[in-house]
């Protein structure tokens, strides 16, 4: 029988807001991890980095959720079962698995026998053709057109002031702090990517570049605030 056909599949979890979440999640959470979708759990990850964009309750039952499917995963009792939890992965594009979850599945390789080593480098090769795919909460309705109408208004001077110096001190220490935030919440850190493309569309300028970003990111590892390793950026603990 293929387990597939029975596990859970929530659509539409990357496009809700987070009243919409929190009647989507609600009881998925508290499934074992082989009874939920490969795709719907790496939905669940992603919604999990992003955990400062959810009410309290709700982040705090996504981080259980990422460190039981942690422990699940690594409790798989054999190559078989790893492939059979985990092939559906394959079919997925690399951008919707989350950062999060690549680094548990590679992390199993490390006292793996041959077969279950075999399936890792699999996923591993998967993973590898496309970095995870920024991501963030939709908002609700009603504050997203405010937003919208405020953005709008804004967007004119904004565009002006940036034209004329790119790297002014309100739009920097609103990127450093962001960053800094952001990786407050990841030990392992988060790809360079992975930043930059957050940093750019949670920006409340229309108008920020990977440059720019970069800069920021380059000037925090001077001041000793963070640091880079093998494209990954860390806080300096």
């Amino acid at each position: 029988m293929n387990m597939e056909t029975k596990r859970v599949t929530i659509d539409g979890l990357r496009t809700a807001d987070v009243a919409t979440l929190k009647v989507l999640t609600q009881d998925v959470l508290g499934l074992p991890l082989n009874q939920i979708h490969p795709a719907t759990v790496c939905d669940l990850f992603a919604i999990a980095e992003v955990s400062d964009q959810v009410p309290e309750q709700l982040a705090q039952d996504l981080s259980q959720f990422v460190g039981r499917c942690q422990r699940e995963l690594g409790g798989l009792p054999d190559s078989d079962a790893l492939n059979d939890y985990t092939g559906g992965l394959l079919g997925l594009e690399a951008s919707l698995i989350p950062e999060t979850f690549r680094t548990i599945v590679v992390q199993l390789d490390s006292d793996a026998d041959d077969p279950t080593k075999a399936v890792i480098a699999g996923l591993r090769a998967h993973f590898e053709s496309g970095d995870p795919a920024p991501f963030t909460v939709a908002e609700s309705g009603s504050l997203a057109a405010s937003a919208e109408g405020k953005r709008a208004k804004a967007k004119a001077p904004a565009k002006k002031k940036t034209t004329v110096k790119k790297d002014d001190t309100e739009r920097r220490d609103w990127i450093g702090t962001f960053v800094l935030g952001r990786l407050a919440n990841y030990e392992t850190g988060l790809k360079e990517s992975l930043l930059v493309g957050a940093a750019r569309h949670k920006a409340p300028w229309d108008d920020v570049t990977d440059r720019e970003v970069r800069s920021v990111l380059r000037a925090l590892g001077r001041d000793g605030k963070v640091r880079t390793t093998v494209g990954r950026w860390l806080i300096n603990r």
